[in-house]
């Protein structure tokens, strides 16, 4: 789902990179108002728009929240005195669900563990969940690189590192040539032209679903390995490992690693359940669609395009309005959008497809309002006359 991308139609001198959109937790403070998505394929008009035209960035960046997250208020007392909040009785959270005076998870004799909310109460969890969060923490964490000890190997460990930047060339590229020789042999198969035995033992079904996952997987390669280029070839002093948005967030791996598994799942149980030859073209061209509008847009942004919002306004930021922009002010959220919902009904998966599709309208629902509030405030004469002939 995703989906992690943010463009800015201004240069930003002062780049700093953040988690991009598209897989971005959704823990933070709401600013600004709601959008939705238009009737005509794009966002709607007026406040709406798709997060990338003007005064953002976009794609590459990671961890910073298009939002402020809300601080909690210090306690005092009457005489304005600041109070502890550590001096408040700690409260059987399973009977009570009340303040807790430990910052520490509980484990009970059953097995269960009681976590932390946000509110300062504390919620009891099954261990096969926290087991399961944990390892894709543990996935997350090496993408991010945090094995690499900055000391020793900070070329791995730093995001300007070319170490970093040449193992993700070099592995995305490999899962790239084999996913297209392994798809070039099952279209030689499919011709006739030559006999897999693999291929003939097993159904008509799974060979199916077998190819649908390659095209998946060679077209999934392709998107991050060309973000790291356009970047390159157009912004390079922005350039950096995370251009790949491999390690976007940890929302984004969780949505990628659900969609396998109900993927591979199907196909060890009910290759029968597919959405048909007709759903997975139809997808594959809402991917191509989606991975156009959004290069195009990178493209036409030039070095005014990055992956993060671009708070403060330099005096050498510009609106970008022509081009693709001419008719969308967030083409790059709009590409994204419809790439993500494509690439599960090319996967013909039922429900990651309506997963992927309420998650994204439900992200660019709160990020969009926020760019443009922004965008306003750095364009207060030009914004409001290019909102109103553009979508």
């Amino acid at each position: 789902m995703g989906f992690r991308s943010n463009e800015s139609p201004y240069v930003a001198d002062n780049y700093t990179e953040s988690e991009p959109p598209c897989i971005q937790p959704m823990s933070c403070r709401r600013l600004g108002s709601s959008s939705r998505l238009g009737s005509r394929g794009s966002f709607s008009r007026g406040n709406k728009g798709s997060g990338e035209s003007h005064s953002h960035n976009g794609s590459n960046g990671r961890r910073d929240s298009p939002h402020r997250s809300a601080s909690a208020p210090s306690m005092t007392n009457g005489g304005g005195m600041r109070r502890s909040r550590s001096n408040s009785p700690s409260m059987d959270p399973v009977r009570e669900g009340r303040p807790v005076r430990s910052d520490q998870n509980r484990t009970y004799d059953d097995g269960s563990s009681v976590a932390r909310t946000r509110m300062g109460t504390e919620r009891q969890s099954t261990p096969s969940s926290s087991r399961a969060l944990s390892a894709i923490r543990g996935i997350q964490d090496v993408l991010d690189f945090k094995f690499a000890d900055k000391e020793r190997h900070w070329q791995f460990a730093e995001k300007n590192g070319l170490g970093r930047v040449a193992m993700l060339a070099c592995g995305l590229g490999l899962i790239l040539g084999i996913h297209s020789v392994l798809l070039l042999l099952l279209c030689v198969h499919d011709l006739g032209l030559s006999s897999i035995g693999f291929l003939d033992d097993i159904t008509p079904e799974r060979v199916g679903l077998l190819r649908q996952w390659l095209v998946y997987v060679v077209l999934l390669s392709f998107f991050h390995i060309a973000e790291f280029f356009v970047t390159a070839i157009w912004n390079p002093s922005v350039t950096t490992a995370d251009s790949f948005v491999v390690n976007q967030s940890l929302a984004y791996t969780t949505a990628a690693l659900v969609s396998w598994a109900e993927f591979w799942v199907r196909f060890a149980l009910f290759p029968s359940v597919n959405g048909g030859d007709a759903l997975s073209v139809a997808g594959f061209g809402l991917v191509l669609m989606g991975q156009l509008c959004r290069t195009l847009a990178m493209v036409t942004c030039g070095e005014s395009f990055n992956h993060v919002i671009q708070l403060a306004k330099k005096d050498n930021h510009k609106l970008v309005n022509h081009g693709i922009y001419r008719y969308l002010r967030h083409p790059s959220y709009v590409g994204f959008y419809w790439w993500s919902v494509g690439t599960q009904l090319l996967l013909g998966n039922p429900l990651c497809t309506m997963c992927y599709a309420g998650a994204s309208w439900h992200f660019f629902n709160r990020r969009i309002p926020y760019e443009e509030l922004t965008l306003l405030r750095h364009f207060p004469d030009e914004y409001p006359q290019y909102a109103r002939t553009s979508w």
